[in-house]
């Protein structure tokens, strides 16, 4: 029974792969919801530096997320290889949403996926911002 349902595009633009620690666990013995958390903005710092923005910063301009959705789909335990994989989608003037499915490479099985909203934030300012043109460049996006 699933309270929420995430789509996620057959296309990926990024893709993260991590190992499960014991410090990823909870008292329950699987990772634990904090920890999702955590690895997902490891996916999205490693985007952004693989595009040659290290710190989530274009220039002056940062971004900060506005949601997050998460469904769970399997549990993760310790020495698990997740692949994680990043796609955008609902593109705005400001930023949009990363979409990512976390998958056991053990075994190929779906063990989370995410929706994250985020927008360029100038904090000179601390005002919402519109894409950087670089962002665009680098990330394909074509306006």
């Amino acid at each position: 029974f699933m309270r929420v349902t995430i789509s996620i595009p057959d296309h990926s633009i990024f893709t993260y792969r991590m190992t499960v620690s014991k410090q990823h666990e909870n008292s329950g013995g699987h990772l634990a919801h904090d920890k999702v958390v955590t690895i997902i903005g490891d996916c999205r710092d490693a985007w952004f530096a693989s595009m040659g923005f290290p710190g989530c910063r274009v220039g002056e301009t940062g971004i900060v997320n506005t949601d997050l959705m998460l469904m769970y789909i399997a549990e993760g335990f310790h020495n698990d290889e997740l692949e994680l994989t990043l796609a955008l989608a609902d593109l705005n003037q400001y930023g949009g949403d990363m979409l990512m499915r976390a998958v056991r490479k053990q075994d190929g099985g779906e063990v989370f996926r995410a929706k994250s909203g985020f927008v360029f934030y100038d904090y000179r300012i601390r005002k919402v911002v519109a894409r950087p043109l670089e962002f665009n460049q680098k990330a394909n996006i074509a306006d």
